[in-house]
């Protein structure tokens, strides 16, 4: 299925869901946005494929609009911790495939994970400590857990590893971490041997358990 065959609702019409209908539909998808706010909606009319004024804690407004027959619905409410959580609820009573939702916090996650969000997104959590981790060793091009323990991360090659075999570098030497990709240039790579050479500026795009990684990442 390509991408114009997808289609994705987003309720919630603010910085976060508005920059996500905008990115999904200059990818080419079917983007539904959704907000009871008119001033809100206004605002994407020209942009996405539809654009509805509507309340998505109510039943009849799911069945009317058959966000049972979206691939993705999106659930970005801002502050209305309540609103979100309902909205929610209702959407997994009426069927909905799969619902991700933005928390706002811990203690709202754990109630979207309780009545059975797909996806749970903490947008600012996530971005701490992909920042925290370039804060903390600029050779950590990126980081990002996965959730259930495990995390990716991208681990810039600098002078210290330059020339040393890629199954010696401390990432994955004698441990559980697997190294999925080799970025070199403009190209990435996935059938590097393990004895192949390191040059300065590649990027190592490895996975494992995140506790072990970040402690391996500590010692670069």
């Amino acid at each position: 299925m390509n991408l114009s065959e997808k289609q994705f609702a987003v309720v919630g019409l603010g910085r976060f869901g508005s920059a996500l209908c905008e990115e999904l539909r200059e990818q080419g998808a079917q983007v539904l946005a959704l907000d009871i706010a008119e001033d809100k909606v206004a605002k994407l009319v020209d942009t996405v494929s539809h654009a509805v004024v509507a309340d998505c804690s109510n039943e009849a407004t799911i069945a009317e609009l058959k966000l049972d027959e979206y691939d993705i619905v999106m659930v970005s409410i801002g502050d209305d911790v309540n609103a979100s959580i309902l909205t929610t609820l209702v959407l997994k009573e009426a069927g909905v495939r799969t619902v991700w939702v933005k928390a706002k916090d811990k203690f709202h996650a754990k109630i979207l994970n309780k009545i059975g969000a797909d996806k749970i997104i903490s947008p600012e959590r996530d971005m701490g400590i992909r920042i925290a981790r370039n804060m903390l060793d600029k050779r950590v091009f990126d980081y990002l857990s996965l959730g259930s323990g495990l995390a990716i991360a991208e681990v810039v090659i600098t002078r210290e590893h330059f020339g040393m075999p890629l199954g010696q570098h401390i990432c994955v030497k004698k441990s559980t971490i697997e190294v999925l990709a080799v970025k070199r240039g403009p190209s990435i790579h996935k059938d590097f041997g393990l004895d192949t050479p390191l040059e300065m500026g590649d990027i190592l795009i490895v996975a494992g358990a995140e506790d072990e990684l970040a402690e391996r990442l500590k010692h670069l």
